[in-house]
């Protein structure tokens, strides 16, 4: 039973590996930049997933020192303004004209290339991936880029020893859960990428 526990424990540790920056540019946290996140393109089966990547996404930037974040009326207000979609779909030269209209020295443009709902004794698990980049809006340039997939990682205990795997996907976070640490996932990435980058 023990060896069993340490198996699915195993299984759920796996999905949640460091997400995948490449930072650019490292922020001032002296001086922290003002950033506007623009809602997330969602998964084309699941519309609402850009809303749920969008607020757990500017959540947890929120929480990054080097950054301020632009009030999400504010920018809500400029799209409506500007006869945008709010789901997404805003190009990078638009998304760049936005963030000088906000006063914002960087924009960031997120996805969700991935959103797979868990279903409950049914294979597979609940798996999402999230992309991310910021744009200079001075510049146009791309300061950081990041992404990360979490879930989907039972399948293989599935062939392996199916009691594992069911067990292992009744337990697992729901899609949900899994944009809330991606989103997550992402943000330390960021952290950790800049404390790394930011001259001594």
């Amino acid at each position: 039973m023990k060896n069993i526990l340490l198996i699915i424990a195993a299984a759920l540790v796996l999905g949640a590996c460091s997400a995948n920056v490449i930072v650019k540019r490292t922020p001032d946290p002296a001086k922290p930049a003002r950033v506007a996140v623009l809602p997330f393109k969602p998964h084309p089966a699941y519309p609402a997933s850009g809303e749920l990547a969008y607020e757990a996404f500017s959540t947890y930037l929120l929480r990054l020192k080097e950054y301020s974040i632009v009030d999400r009326g504010a920018l809500n207000q400029l799209i409506k303004e500007q006869k945008l979609n709010q789901t997404g779909v805003i190009d990078q030269g638009k998304a760049v004209e936005l963030g000088k209209l906000l006063g914002a020295e960087g924009v960031v443009l997120g996805a969700v290339t991935e959103y797979v709902p868990r279903k409950y004794l049914i294979f597979p698990p609940a798996k999402v991936s999230l992309t991310a980049r910021m744009i200079n809006t001075r510049t146009g340039e791309v300061e950081w880029t990041a992404s990360h997939t979490r879930g989907g990682y039972n399948r293989l205990f599935t062939w392996i020893i199916p009691a594992v795997g069911i067990v292992a996907t009744i337990i697992s976070p729901s899609a949900e859960d899994q944009v809330q640490g991606a989103s997550r996932s992402i943000s330390k990435g960021l952290e950790k990428e800049f404390a790394k980058t930011r001259p001594q």
